[in-house]
């Protein structure tokens, strides 16, 4: 019941203003300043957002009292009409919207370099129920608005799922079952049509908390989680669920792809009513340690590893031709009491080894030497050693103290396929022998050969920048009955100075002090003895020819 409740809320948000929204529609639609009301709404929102997920980052405890809090507040100023209202606005300017980052960014870095975070975030559920977080007083115009919006023919009504009626009869799934269905329908299906799925497994229940899919706010997963634990398959929701983000529901739907890893749900319906559902009885497979944030595990520079507890850094790298080209590399420090740590991306002067221990017991395990190489002994999830293996990892030397470099470093990549649509990109730093560098990058995604040949349809799109700025383009044919329609579009953006500045190479450490302020402390050392490949923060960059 609850489900539909909350349909009936959204739906009478955008349509249910009345005659007396009807007259002045075309004016308020056309009114900056009424408009600027809905964004800053929807943007306080993004905000909140934002802020919870930074406190789930950091493992609050307060974080299921914070998400029921923003859940609450989204119901009631009906915040969930307002925001699909905006993102279509966004979607039709394209390229040119602003980003959410430059409000979400350094709301989430505040949280996050908090020396108390708890307090913190148990303050920002407190903030939810203040007359400041009173969307419907601040932004009086708001609702108005996205139906003014909406009645003018600028944006599309929003496209809520179904509920389902009466109670739903049957078994439903956890995400965490999704592996066991896979293995007993054979491996799963990649791709097949609605028709197909009814026949296959015919309309499947499924029970999980709604969240956005990864940086896209536009598409929503079911997840299932528990303490620091998660499932690490997901149900992939093909409708829109925004009044649900947040809130754990059951939908029904059909499987048109089933995957060990994933599930797609598509022609699916809000259950409003489980009564009538049983759990399922396949097996559950264990649910695993969510990723911990890198800051939970780093100490001040120079208070982490000691230098005399540090017996080696190994490397191995490979190339990785899965959906694309690119080089992957595995970094690991050795300890000198035996213990092997695999996750790298800080120098190991910064590295927390007791809070690792206790956060991500996974990521550690033991070493020895093996013959003219390494063997180790990985943990679980839980801290339990596994098999002796050997491993085709070599030691790297650090840099001398002041090191200078001179020349160009990249490191491309691609990702997709020629004939579907990919983006190839490019990053690179630059260092001068008087202690300047200066970061560079560049990308180029192409929709592919079979959207030219199939539909006459080439959409494109560019984005560059280093220490003098950036800029970014987009634009394509597509093919209609009556010939082809292009389009170009661009923007340039900051002076970059976020990405030049002083460095300095010392031991397994990069210190880049840009030249906007900010200083960034990177694991680096030279991949080989001539320098002519050098580790910076995450990988490995060339020397340019």
């Amino acid at each position: 019941m609850r489900a539909r409740r909350q349909r009936a809320i959204v739906l009478a948000a955008v349509h249910a203003c009345g005659a007396a929204a009807a007259a002045p529609a075309q004016n308020l639609a056309a009114d900056p300043a009424a408009v600027k009301q809905l964004v800053a709404a929807v943007s306080l929102d993004v905000m909140s957002e934002a802020s919870l997920r930074a406190c789930e980052d950091v493992g609050a405890p307060s974080t299921s009292q914070m998400r029921a809090a923003w859940v609450a507040w989204r119901e009631r100023h009906q915040i969930a009409p307002l925001r699909l209202v905006v993102a279509d606005l966004r979607r039709r300017q394209g390229s040119s919207a602003p980003s959410w980052k430059k409000l979400t960014e350094p709301l989430r870095q505040r949280v996050l370099s908090d020396p108390a975070p708890d307090q913190a975030c148990a303050g920002l559920a407190r903030d939810w129920q203040a007359a400041g977080m009173d969307v419907s007083a601040q932004y009086p115009q708001a609702r108005a608005v996205a139906v003014a919006l909406v009645q003018a023919k600028l944006v599309s009504p929003p496209d809520l799922p179904a509920v389902a009626p009466g109670p739903a009869r049957g078994q439903v799934l956890l995400p965490s079952q999704i592996d066991a269905l896979s293995a007993q329908q054979g491996g799963g299906w990649s791709s097949i049509s609605k028709d197909e799925a009814q026949r296959k497994l015919g309309p499947v229940h499924v029970k999980g908390r709604v969240e956005r899919w990864s940086e896209d706010p536009d598409r929503y997963h079911l997840i299932q989680e528990h303490a620091d634990r998660a499932a690490q398959a997901h149900v992939y929701l093909k409708f829109d669920a925004e009044p649900w983000v947040g809130r754990e529901v059951v939908v029904r739907g059909l499987v048109t792809s089933l995957r060990a890893y994933a599930m797609d749900l598509a022609d699916a319906a809000i259950v409003g009513d489980t009564s009538g559902l049983t759990p399922s009885p396949l097996p559950q497979q264990p649910l695993a340690r969510k990723e911990v944030l890198l800051q939970r595990v780093m100490s001040a520079p120079g208070k982490g590893l000691p230098e005399k507890d540090l017996a080696a850094v190994v490397i191995h790298g490979e190339a990785n031709y899965n959906q694309g080209t690119r080089w992957e590399e595995d970094v690991r420090f050795l300890m000198r009491d035996g213990s092997v740590y695999r996750r790298t991306e800080m120098p190991p002067d910064q590295l927390n080894a007791a809070a690792s221990r206790q956060l991500e017991p996974q990521r550690w395990g033991r070493w020895r030497a093996g013959g003219k190489g390494y063997e180790m002994q990985p943990q679980d999830d839980d801290g339990r050693p596994g098999a002796w293996q050997p491993e085709k990892h070599r030691a790297v030397r650090p840099w001398p103290k002041d090191t200078r470099l001179e020349g160009s470093y990249s490191r491309g990549t691609f990702s997709g396929s020629l004939v579907t649509g990919g983006i190839s990109s490019t990053r690179g730093i630059r260092f001068t022998r008087d202690g300047r560098f200066e970061r560079s990058y560049s990308s180029l995604a192409s929709s592919g050969s079979l959207a030219a040949v199939m539909n006459n349809t080439v959409v494109s799109g560019s984005s560059h920048g280093d220490g003098k700025g950036s800029s970014s383009t987009g634009g394509g044919t597509v093919g209609t009955p009556f010939g082809t329609a292009g389009a170009v579009s661009s923007r340039s953006n900051d002076d970059g100075a976020s990405r030049r500045g002083r460095y300095q190479l010392s031991g397994f450490v990069l210190t880049l002090d840009y030249d906007d302020g900010h200083q960034e402390r990177l694991l680096s050392f030279p991949v080989h003895d001539d320098n002519k490949t050098v580790y910076v923060g995450n990988g490995s960059m060339s020397l340019d020819k």
